[in-house]
């Protein structure tokens, strides 16, 4: 029998969750064949299995956050017999300090609650404590560290159960269907929860995580994980640095002449073109490939780019490393390479990870100008707007050129506005004579 493990997706990424499995139990799977999605704290990923055989028990579901190497199911041989499933319990982790209980609770036979979406980190003290009193710890919102399940958590779950007005044939078929019974209001007697009232939950349909619903105010669309993130990471970098903006227009007549018409052995994109720019600007202005460290500024020796791209789900931000060593062709291929495999969710935490300076590219969507957030731990982000040919004024006389519209917006706490307007003439000047 093999052992599926959460993959280590990457130095920085240290517990995901599982999106979606690509086979059911008893399908038959092979090695390097896709298996399941993972949500880190980025993006979306699709995980390749790393066994052949067939799919005998699947020990995590969707939405569970465990730690990497967490075994999360078994492939086998088809009759091969499964081992103790005890020791694949979700959540196990070495015992730590709790505080004690103040209390005992009083015996309870509470129903098992179905698993709920998110944590499951269960304290051993916690999970011997369900196991007795017949408690799905998985059911709880913990108030341990990290939102871990603790031994009081138990206690005061078994204390409301007992606390609960229900009738003995209702308490039975809870039991059976996996109802929590802390939930339900009753409508017998006094409040009692009444066997119909149990039916009524049963057959109520859970909602799903992308379940969508009407409601008086309109369509109500659950958010993905990866727009939880986004919400996340884009309202700290928001309240957290305090933003200004430039925006300079460059003529890219000379850069379009010599690159995109050039006869090279391939046809550069635009945004390749800024990028470019970009890396030999902050070569010299490497105040702006900089990053904010609490007590200090680190100007970073090596310039990774980062290259937003938009997916169906949200927004991804896969990182060209190590920029200041390649050539036009080699930014190129790299973020060919990075948008295909954002695409396909065959992105890798390490590749969007490392970002030191960011580019965002909205004028494929036809917009001119537009501020962006910046995306930490960068200090500063480059939007860029369409290409439009505007009338300009050239040694007095008026010319039709294409004009492009760039914006840098900069972290205060780091880049100075003398420094940043100092960049972005830099950067003009490098585009407007094509000196890459």
């Amino acid at each position: 029998m093999h052992e599926i493990k959460m993959p280590q997706l990457g130095q920085s990424v240290e517990e995901a969750s599982i999106v979606e499995w690509l086979k059911q139990e008893g399908d038959p799977i092979k090695e390097g064949e896709p298996l399941y999605k993972v949500q880190t704290d980025k993006a979306e990923i699709e995980v390749e299995s790393t066994a052949t055989g067939v799919l005998r028990k699947i020990l995590i579901e969707p939405d569970v956050l465990v730690p990497v190497l967490t075994v999360i199911a078994l492939v086998g041989e088809p009759d091969e017999a499964l081992p103790d499933l005890s020791q694949y319990q979700a959540g196990a982790a070495p015992a730590e300090a709790e505080p004690e209980p103040k209390a005992t609770a009083a015996a309870a036979t509470p129903a098992a609650a179905p698993a709920a979406a998110g944590r499951s980190f269960v304290s051993p003290r916690a999970r011997t404590r369900a196991k007795e009193l017949g408690i799905d710890p998985a059911a709880l919102a913990g108030t341990g560290p990290k939102g871990r399940v603790i031994e009081a958590d138990i206690l005061a779950y078994a204390d409301k159960v007992a606390a609960i007005k229900i009738t003995p044939t209702a308490r039975r078929l809870a039991a059976v269907k996996g109802v929590d019974i802390v939930t339900l209001s009753g409508t017998g007697a006094g409040g009692k929860i009444t066997k119909a009232d149990v039916e009524k939950a049963v057959a109520k349909p859970a909602p799903t995580r992308t379940e969508v619903s009407v409601t008086p105010q309109g369509k109500r669309i659950p958010l993905t994980p990866m727009r939880s993130i986004i919400a996340k990471r884009m309202t700290e970098s928001k309240f957290m640095a305090p933003h200004y903006y430039i925006t300079v227009e460059t003529d890219m007549s000379a850069l379009i002449k010599r690159y995109r018409n050039g006869g090279l052995s391939f046809k550069p994109s635009y945004t390749d073109l800024v990028l470019a720019a970009a890396i030999k600007a902050l070569r010299e202005y490497p105040s702006v490939n900089a990053t904010w460290d609490g007590d200090a500024v680190i100007e970073l020796a090596d310039i990774n780019l980062g290259v937003a791209v938009a997916l169906p789900t949200g927004l991804i931000v896969p990182v060209v490393k190590h920029a200041q060593d390649m050539s036009l062709e080699g930014i190129h291929h790299a973020c060919r390479e990075l948008a295909e495999k954002a695409r396909t969710d065959r992105l890798m935490p390490d590749d969007y990870t490392g970002n030191t300076f960011t580019v965002s590219n909205l004028g494929v969507y036809g917009v001119d100008h537009f501020t962006a957030i910046i995306n930490q731990p960068d200090s500063a982000i480059l939007a860029v707007g369409q290409i439009n040919d505007r009338p300009v004024v050239i040694n007095g006389g008026i010319d039709i050129r294409p004009i492009m519209k760039l914006t840098l917006s900069s972290d205060h706490r780091v880049i100075d506005g003398a420094t940043a307007a100092q960049f972005m003439g830099r950067l003009k000047e490098i585009i407007e004579t094509a000196d890459l």
